[in-house]
């Protein structure tokens, strides 16, 4: 871990990071970085293969997993607090670091405890009026994709 921010809840840490080892870091702060599960991967490998265990973005469009980054070729600071970043993140998550190598990363911490939205989606019942077999197929469609 590079530096702590506690006031605007953000971890700069570079790319090298093991993310458990993070997490650890955190925990002893009383944070988390609020994931499913935590794979046997560093910072920028984690990011480059897709962020597993990271929450859907759809729960809260403005909690940014990312609010910073430093690559091989820009660096985008996050200033002010979480309002930059996250739309440059299509560079790097998932891409296996095709564009750039991630040098190291602000992110997104939680507080322990903390309640933090959810998104509760009800996709109806079938039988329900006006729903035909096609829109029923769509909403479990959408129900298994997001509600796994």
């Amino acid at each position: 871990m590079i530096e702590l921010d506690t006031e605007s809840l953000l971890v700069h840490a570079k790319g090298t990071d093991r993310l458990v080892d993070l997490e650890a870091d955190l925990s002893r702060q009383g944070l988390t970085l609020g994931l499913e599960s935590f794979p046997d991967a560093n910072v920028a490998t984690w990011l480059e293969t897709g962020a597993e265990g990271a929450r859907p973005a759809w729960l809260d469009p403005a909690d940014h997993l990312v609010a910073g980054i430093t690559t091989s070729r820009f660096a985008i600071k996050p200033v002010p607090r979480r309002a930059v970043g996250p739309d440059l993140l299509s560079l790097v998550l998932g891409t296996g670091g095709r564009f750039v190598a991630i040098e190291s990363v602000w992110l997104r911490v939680h507080r322990k405890g903390d309640a933090r939205p959810t998104l509760s989606f009800d996709v109806g019942h079938e039988g329900d009026a006006g729903q035909d077999e096609d829109e029923q197929r769509l909403f479990d469609a959408i129900k298994t994709a997001f509600f796994r």
